[in-house]
């Protein structure tokens, strides 16, 4: 019942992350493992479990009773929700319980007399095929399935099944299950950046750094993306992120290290923040000139649009004599404008304005920025707006004076 309820409220838009598998396991919230048994993604999903449920656990209860039957579902619960988060993604559904019933009662149906064929052919043909099927299908990316969850379950099924009808061997078939528990348990919280196999493994906790960032909660931020590049050491997008929550959190010397790992990685953006936390100093850094135009021209070596773009508009608007290169700012932004080809950034042809805006080519200056308002979005319209104010009035000027000098 509880299952069903559950799914509707769900299917209803009803908030019920706080029952579902995610990274806040990893942080005390154990209780995750069990309770997303009970959402379901589909009618099939749903009836498919809560009917096997039903069939297989009366048949459990009818000899053990409700609480031990209760208990049952709950190792079944835990054990298939820990394996399944601890190597793969987090899962819903029942189908762990289900599997852990079918183990136990396939092995009680040939061990004790109270379950004699309790479980027949057709039904372990079924629950194999079954099995076997949500692997191909998963592989085959027909359908996402919880094959560690159902694998987990039938194995601790059987296993309980044998403590239940093997008394001189209990002891030790008891203690097994208990390491199972306990392994799955590491894996799903300490354990799991090191044993999970999902290719997606981290980006729920790069997405929640990511919005922490958007929201200003930097060291929320830093958490989230520690914990990603964890899972994803190579990932340059996980460690230029963790960069930028450094950077904002104002540990300079972390925001560099997680800036050099990312441009190591492939990250060219990389490469333009640690020139720019070189060139202002500050946060733990002291400034450097010298570093600074070495990661700016390292930075313009990969003959990326934005990268030159970063660089151009470093070199035009630096207030250090020993930064600040006109000429250089109008050949990168000249050619992160020519990268665009036909489709040209708004923001590049910005930078491109204010590199000829520096370089005293005005007139040009300000129809590059008429051509870049034409196309930037309205939020962004009024900066741009400002800066063609700027390069109008120097033409003016310059017009100016030139008709003085006739």
């Amino acid at each position: 019942m509880l299952a069903i309820l559950t799914t509707l409220a769900w299917w209803s838009k009803v908030d019920i992350s706080p029952l579902r598998e995610n990274a806040m396991i990893r942080h005390g919230e154990i209780w995750r493992l069990v309770t997303s048994i009970f959402p379901h993604v589909g009618w099939l999903h749903l009836a498919f479990n809560i009917y096997w449920l039903w069939a297989l656990g009366t048949l459990v209860e009818e000899t053990f009773g409700h609480l031990k039957t209760a208990a049952l579902i709950v190792l079944f619960a835990l054990g298939s929700g820990a394996w399944q988060y601890s190597l793969g993604g987090g899962g819903v559904g029942l189908s762990g319980v289900g599997y852990g019933l079918f183990g136990l009662l396939w092995i009680l149906s040939r061990r004790d007399e109270r379950f004699k064929d309790v479980i027949d052919g057709p039904t372990i043909q079924l629950f194999v095929g079954w099995f076997f099927f949500c692997i191909v299908a998963t592989f085959t990316h027909y359908m996402e399935v919880g094959n560690i969850a159902h694998g987990a379950g039938v194995v601790l099924g059987i296993l309980v099944g044998l403590a239940i009808t093997t008394p001189d061997r209990r002891a030790l078939i008891t203690a097994g299950i208990g390491a199972i528990l306990l392994f799955g348990l590491w894996g799903a919280t300490l354990g799991r950046p090191r044993v999970n196999l999902s290719s997606k493994a981290g980006s729920e906790e790069a997405q929640w750094g990511y919005e922490a960032l958007v929201a200003h909660r930097n060291q929320e931020a830093v958490r989230w993306l520690r914990e990603a590049v964890a899972y994803q050491p190579k990932s340059a997008r996980f460690w230029y992120e963790l960069g930028a929550a450094y950077e904002a959190s104002d540990d300079g010397p972390s925001a560099v290290g997680a800036f050099r790992r990312a441009a190591e990685l492939g990250a060219v953006d990389a490469e333009y923040r640690i020139g720019k936390l070189y060139e202002s100093g500050g946060r733990g850094i002291p400034k450097d000139d010298a570093q600074a135009l070495f990661w700016y021209r390292k930075s313009v070596d990969h003959d990326d649009a934005n990268a030159l773009n970063n660089t151009a508009w470093a070199y035009a608007t630096s207030t250090d004599p020993a930064i600040r290169n006109p000429a250089a700012a109008l050949e990168y932004a000249r050619k992160a404008v020519r990268l665009g080809k036909d489709h040209p950034v708004p923001n590049h042809l910005d930078t491109l304005a204010e590199a000829l805006y520096v370089n005293q080519q005005y007139e040009e200056a300000v129809k590059t920025e008429q051509e870049a308002i034409a196309m930037v979005s309205p939020e962004r319209k009024a900066a741009y707006v400002k800066q063609l104010e700027k390069y109008q009035l120097a033409l003016d000027d310059k017009n100016r004076r030139m008709h003085a000098n006739k």
